[in-house]
């Protein structure tokens, strides 16, 4: 199987985005359970970890989009 290598990133953060987001709500959760953190701030701190996964998809995309 021939993988197009620049688009593997990309690929690579947007397959695991979904482990990633049910990961980062369950360590938000049992963070705030065992009062480490407040609930904004676990907030805060999931949507940080969210939100740089998608950076980085798009970020990589526009990246490689001009490559041969």
């Amino acid at each position: 199987m021939n993988l197009d290598t620049k688009w593997i990133k990309t690929l690579a953060l947007a397959l695991s985005l979904p482990g990633t987001i049910l990961v980062a709500a369950f360590s938000a959760k049992k963070i705030v359970e065992m009062n480490l953190l407040s609930p904004l701030t676990a907030i805060i701190l999931f949507l940080l970890i969210v939100g740089n996964s998608i950076f980085l998809m798009v970020y990589y995309a526009f990246k490689n989009k001009d490559k041969s």
